[in-house]
């Protein structure tokens, strides 16, 4: 009887170190890091607070581009439909009917963008401030590239506005995220991370696939005239619709500053909150997808996943230096592009020189780094075969909008 009791303990005892030793991954293995002791106050917020844009003649102008728009309108649905689905016991449906569902409306994009809040009203409750952090994130992004669209400014005026708009997003309210490169490759190896794209490979390549557009879309529209931004997109909304929405090959998701570099140099901090934003997107799927937390759990890595991004959070700290904190405050860059934080050392980007992580301060070479029009139109030949290339034309709105008055 004793040996027994002695070979079940021995079993108990081995069976974690043996899986640890192996590199399997599962719930028993992994830990968990702990919300920090100095997270504000503000990050519990429960309640709905509506953030309004900043006001400019430029609001809206990105209707000038009008397919861009309108396909800019179908991502806030697509997210939206994808949150309200897994936080209400509908996750089993989200490759099959949930997929569909995103699809069709991005074929059949809404006129006029939505209100994320109204479509996930469970998910925005549940992460009241989750969702402001996305929502003020998404007004930023949506603000910029209206003032990149509209016909009302100089170039010049353009980069000034934007350089007010960083200022406005960085202090109206506390929840900004921070325009420092982050380390992707400390940010990617959480215990929960990569489960949502392991899981859901093809809602997460359409997600991917939203962030490819959203990032290609500012050289496609910098410095460029009205008429060169239309042509440019009807180009780059083929390869979006037939290619990069079905893509379930990537091994990470696209970077703001390979897709339009130009607008990265001359806005590096810009570039890292979109990256920083989209990873804290894939940080919160990945959470919701992992079946092995506990709904606290989730509450708990969720809330400390939106701290990691926070610019208070790294509050006095700059570009291209490594304050430790096992990476969260690793602010290098790639060599010779301060638009983009650190990747993780197995992933192969176009343009990384994984050589020359301590020499961030490096000038960018214009002969290594890809123009805009080299970059965005590489042939990913990978469309879903549940979902041919969609050669489907949007409404024909031989009236092009000016910018739209309030």
């Amino acid at each position: 009887m004793k040996k027994l009791i002695l070979l079940v303990t021995v079993a108990m005892i081995s069976t974690p170190v043996i899986a640890q030793h192996l590199h399997l991954d599962s719930p028993q293995t992994q830990t968990l890091q702990a919300i920090p002791d100095n997270i504000p106050a503000w990050i519990y917020n429960k309640q709905r607070n509506h953030i309004y844009p900043q006001r400019g003649v430029y609001n809206n102008a990105i209707y000038n581009v009008r397919d861009l728009a309108l396909d800019l309108n179908a991502i806030a649905v697509g997210h939206a439909f994808a949150y309200e689905d897994i936080v209400t016991g509908k996750a089993k449906d989200l490759e099959t009917k949930t997929y569909q569902k995103i699809n069709w409306v991005l074929k059949n994009p809404p006129k006029f963008m939505p209100d994320e809040g109204n479509i996930s009203p469970t998910f925005g409750r549940k992460y009241g401030v989750l969702e402001q952090v996305f929502e003020w994130a998404h007004i930023f992004h949506a603000q910029t590239v209206d003032v990149l669209a509209s016909s009302k400014l100089t170039n010049k005026e353009k980069e000034a506005e934007i350089e007010k708009l960083y200022k406005f997003y960085l202090t109206k309210v506390p929840y900004a995220i921070t325009g420092l490169p982050m380390n992707m490759g400390y940010l990617d190896s959480q215990p929960y991370s990569k489960a949502f794209r392991q899981k859901y490979p093809k809602v997460n390549g359409l997600f991917w696939g939203y962030h490819w557009l959203q990032g290609t879309m500012y050289d496609l529209l910098y410095e460029k005239t009205l008429e060169e931004q239309k042509q440019a997109y009807k180009q780059v909304g083929k390869q979006y619709h037939s290619q990069e929405l079905y893509r379930t090959d990537r091994a990470f998701m696209p970077m703001f500053a390979e897709l339009s570099p130009k607008f990265a140099r001359r806005f590096p901090e810009i570039s890292n909150t979109f990256d920083n934003l989209h990873m804290l997107h894939d940080m919160v799927n990945d959470i919701l997808a992992s079946d092995w937390l506990t709904p606290q759990q989730k509450d708990e890595q969720i809330t400390r996943a939106i701290w990691l991004v926070m610019a208070a959070n790294h509050q006095g700290m700059a570009a291209g230096k490594n304050y430790g904190g096992e990476g969260l405050h690793d602010h290098r860059f790639e060599s010779g592009i301060p638009g983009m934080g650190l990747m993780p050392t197995d992933i192969s980007h176009e343009g990384h020189n994984h050589d020359n992580h301590d020499n961030s301060e490096k000038k960018p070479d214009d002969s290594q780094v890809h123009e805009a029009g080299d970059h965005q139109h590489h042939n990913h030949e990978n469309p879903s075969p549940e979902n041919p290339p969609n050669t489907e034309k949007k409404p024909d709105d031989s009236n092009d909008q000016e910018e739209l008055k309030k």
